[in-house]
């Protein structure tokens, strides 16, 4: 049944134009959707950019399939933040991990109860080693994970991306929302 409910997202994934990992922020975001909720807890978002915030995308975990936790930008702190309500530039691909559930139920808690309220990490080219005092999006999944012995970065680089995670072989989209 999942590889029925895989493989239309991961199509339509690679049948859009403008969805690839080159794409650093959608900069014509004129319309946000709704993330909603989620499959199940721990499971990931990834979204857009907010406009002119000149970061690199967006990602946050699923702490329950109706809480996600964040590092929403610049200026603010991660946080908890109701799925039904919170809108993002589209399109928004949602993602489960490829680890037992017990393991992705620890990454979210870890999430919530860790990586909450942390101010806003600036320095995404090295966030891997800043340790956890400061958390961009991607680095607060990542952390989530990597707590849980999961590593989502795509390319094992100095720091890790949203697209990164995305791309992961961690990683298997199960919805796009445009």
């Amino acid at each position: 049944m999942a590889g029925l409910l895989v493989a239309p997202a991961q199509a339509a994934e690679a049948a859009a134009p403008n969805s690839d990992a080159s794409i650093s922020s959608d900069q014509s975001c004129f319309e946000k959707v709704t993330v909603g909720n989620s499959r199940y807890r721990g499971d990931i978002f990834h979204s857009y950019a907010e406009p002119g915030w000149g970061v690199p995308n967006h990602v946050g975990i699923y702490y329950t399939t109706k809480t996600i936790v964040e590092a929403p930008g610049p200026g603010s702190k991660s946080q908890a933040r109701t799925a039904a309500t919170l809108n993002k530039c589209g399109p928004v691909y949602k993602m489960y991990v490829k680890a037992n559930q017990a393991s992705r139920d620890k990454a979210a808690t870890y999430a919530y109860t860790k990586l909450r309220g942390k101010p806003y990490d600036a320095h995404s080219n090295k966030n891997k080693g800043n340790g956890d005092h400061e958390l961009n999006s991607s680095e607060l999944v990542w952390r989530a994970y990597k707590a849980v012995r999961v590593d989502l970065d795509h390319n094992g680089g100095t720091a890790v991306y949203p697209d990164d995670i995305k791309r992961s072989s961690g990683t298997v989209i199960y919805s796009v929302t445009r």
